[in-house]
């Protein structure tokens, strides 16, 4: 990102004041259109898994800029202006930012394939590690929301941190996944194979921004501990 990308962030709240004038009608649809723009992502994404640089490929498709993963100047499209109370123009909050909006997509897909296998019973497996890979997902999603709230904030030290955590959540998941499901029993074998895929993208999407943050960190003069 660059010196100037960076400083924006620090200002973007300020320009609603004390709060965006919406109701709860108002916020419910554009909670609903977070939740599209998530789905929309996943279909673009499943489209080109297959080609090199399909992240950005899907990146692309969604309007955003690859090298940053930021915003364009105009918001996702999505929303219905046809809505009765909707106001022309929205607010930009965090289920808005292209890392929030990724990794949400890719951790629904991850949970609900998840779910989809447990139906299945193709493979019976011990409650105790169901629960933990679960635990897993839910963690690193939840650092990675903590870490686009940091981000917003300008909190770049924090955004490592939290960073770090939803890493090692990825790796845990990738462990459990071996520990899982082993063998090469072809439905097992697709299957592992889909998760990785999606699991190594939000590894690569997670490394790229705590890269960002850490040379903006440095730009700053800031010398935080740890690697």
């Amino acid at each position: 990102m660059s010196e100037e990308e960076f400083d924006a962030f620090d200002g973007d709240w300020e320009q609603y004041g004390d709060g965006f004038d919406w109701g709860e009608y108002q916020w419910r649809n554009y909670l609903n259109d977070s939740e599209r723009d998530a789905a929309r992502f996943l279909s673009f994404y499943n489209s080109v898994k297959e080609k090199p640089n399909h992240l950005d490929e899907a990146a692309k498709l969604m309007g955003w800029d690859v090298d940053d993963l930021a915003l364009t100047d105009e918001l996702s499209e999505g929303g219905d202006d046809s809505d009765e109370g909707m106001d022309s123009i929205e607010p930009y909050t965090l289920h808005r930012h292209p890392v929030f909006v990724v990794s949400h997509a890719l951790c629904r897909y991850l949970q609900q394939s998840w779910e989809q296998l447990i139906r299945s019973e193709v493979l019976p497996m011990p409650p105790l590690l169901h629960w933990q890979y679960a635990k897993s997902l839910h963690h690193g999603e939840m650092n990675a929301i903590m870490a686009v709230q940091a981000l917003d904030l300008g909190d770049y030290g924090l955004v490592v941190c939290h960073l770090k955590n939803a890493l090692n959540a990825v790796n845990q998941t990738l462990g459990l996944l071996d520990q899982m499901l082993p063998g090469e029993f072809e439905p097992i074998h697709s299957f592992k194979k889909e998760m990785r895929i999606r699991l190594f993208d939000l590894r690569e999407l997670w490394l790229r921004v705590m890269g960002d943050c850490r040379s903006e960190v440095q730009r700053r003069g800031e010398n935080p501990e740890g690697n």
